[in-house]
This record gives C-alpha cells, sequence and structure tokens, in this order.
C-alpha cells in the first residue's frame, strides 16, 4: 500500500516547521534583542533590568525556534523512511502526538499535517496487516 500522501503531509509539516523555526530565530528573536538595545530608562537599574528581560526573551525564542528546526529535521527523515509495505506503528504516533503539541502552541498548520498524516498512516496500517495476513493465508 502507497503511502505517498503520508510521506508528502509529513515533508510540507517539516519543511513548515523547518521555515517557522528559521523566521522565529532570525526575525522574531532580533526584533527582541534590539527591542532590548533600543529601551531608553531613566535609570541604570531599570535600564539593566530591561535588557535582562529581553536577553531572557531572546534567549527562549533562540531556542524556540532550534526546537523546531530540530523537530523539522527529524520529521523530515521520518517520512523518507516511512515504508510502503510494512505496518508503521511509532511513526504515526510520534506524528499525532507531534499534531497535538504543534497545536497546543498554536502551529495550526503543522497540526494539521500531522494529525492528518498520522491517521492516514494508522487507517492504512489497518488495511496492509490485512493485506498481509490474507497473503499469508494463501501461502
Amino acid at each position: 500500500m502507497n503511502r505517498k500522501i503520508e510521506r508528502r503531509l509529513v515533508m510540507i509539516g517539516s519543511i513548515w516547521q523547518i521555515v517557522s523555526g528559521l523566521l522565529t530565530i532570525f526575525v522574531y528573536a532580533s526584533f527582541i534583542k534590539n527591542e532590548g538595545l533600543n529601551s531608553s530608562y531613566n535609570t541604570l537599574a531599570k535600564l539593566e533590568a530591561a535588557q535582562s528581560i529581553f536577553g531572557s526573551l531572546y534567549m527562549f525564542s533562540v531556542s524556540f525556534g532550534m526546537l523546531f528546526v530540530i523537530l523539522g529535521v527529524i520529521n523530515f527523515i521520518l517520512a523518507k523512511t516511512l515504508n510502503d509495505h510494512k505496518v508503521e506503528v511509532k511513526k504515526p504516533i510520534w506524528f499525532i502526538l507531534l499534531g497535538f503539541a504543534s497545536y497546543f502552541v498554536m502551529d495550526l498548520i503543522g497540526a494539521f499535517m500531522f494529525l492528518t498524516a498520522g491517521i492516514l498512516a494508522l487507517a492504512k496500517n489497518k488495511s496492509i496487516s490485512k493485506i498481509l495476513n490474507s497473503q499469508l493465508k494463501i501461502l
């Protein structure tokens, strides 16, 4: 049974994760860093506190973006290794869990892609197992 649709959905989702991670790192985190550097306060203590907060937000944004990039690369590799005529159990469950996690961080495109791919892969698992069982009975 062909898993072309699931493979494409996961690849689109992983490319989206990589792009959004890179945008988070280079656009959003840079914006946060510049806001921290351009802040002006009347006392040195307030300026240092604001720069500390903006520095922490910058580090969180970069870490979050790197997480997205790493997950995108891992999912791209998993999509390439998705077997056509074999029952896959762990990968579809991973895609579904990743879809729910994407939903909770408001990545709706990733959530849609991964949830759809995981559900389709689990549905095709049932068909593949029935085909394999019928072939074993014939032999």
